[in-house]
């Protein structure tokens, strides 16, 4: 037996757009994780900021990390682009839209930062809800939560989706481990807390399922046997 991938024209063993994806989509979201770095760097604002804070026009490093958030952004949305012939089911392709969604509206993100950080600066905290700061700064809130919707609902639909195999699986466990810690992100939120710990563990949530989505290929089994 050989295992190969389905196609129009029938079995491809070596999926090349696949695997250009996968190169692409995977250098974006091992990106995303700049936070890593950003830590011992001592770039964050501080502990109680969010992660997307360190982005923001009044931080020293902000235009370079939200250039990176672009960079991620191009990087997973073509790589998404190319994976996209994997998911021709109608409710599989319910999956491959949030994936898009999640990449297109990070890239927002970069394209809009924070005006400033309030965790650090009290005078940014005091006017952010007076909606009296730049709008971009509006924006970029605005981005962020369409972002983290659309990728708790690559994890659900996913889930839901059981003829995606390994992929669904792997939705179920993702939708888990989000909704169980979604109280603790929220409690760091509201109390200004720790927030960048909670949302870094969101930040590789994400990655992590949005890697899966790149990766998934679905396999045939082919009988080599000719027929007559």
């Amino acid at each position: 037996m050989q295992v190969g991938v389905a196609t129009e024209s029938g079995v491809e063993p070596r999926d090349r757009r696949w695997t250009l994806g996968v190169v692409l989509g995977t250098a974006g979201v091992v990106l995303h994780n700049w936070w890593i770095v950003v830590y011992p760097l001592g770039w964050m604002p501080s502990w109680h900021a969010l992660i997307s804070e360190a982005e923001a026009t009044d931080q020293p490093h902000g235009r370079l990390l939200s250039n990176i958030d672009i960079v991620v952004g191009v990087l997973v949305i073509a790589g998404v682009l190319l994976v996209g012939h994997h998911y021709r089911a109608r409710r599989g392709r319910i999956v491959w839209w949030f994936a898009l969604s999640w990449a297109f509206f990070g890239m927002l993100e970069g394209v809009f930062p924070l005006a400033c950080s309030p965790s650090s600066n009290k005078a940014c905290e005091d006017v952010e809800w007076k909606f009296e700061l730049a709008y971009h700064h509006y924006v970029h809130m605005s981005t962020g939560v369409i972002e983290y919707f659309s990728a708790n609902l690559v994890a659900i639909m996913a889930w839901r989706v059981a003829s995606l195999g390994w992929l669904s699986r792997f939705g179920k466990w993702m939708t888990i481990a989000m909704i169980s810690l979604y109280p603790f992100m929220g409690a760091t939120f509201f109390l200004h807390r720790w927030s960048s710990i909670s949302e870094a563990a969101f930040f590789l949530m994400y990655s992590t399922t949005i890697g899966a989505v790149l990766w998934y290929r679905p396999a045939v089994a082919v009988d080599p046997t000719p027929t007559h």
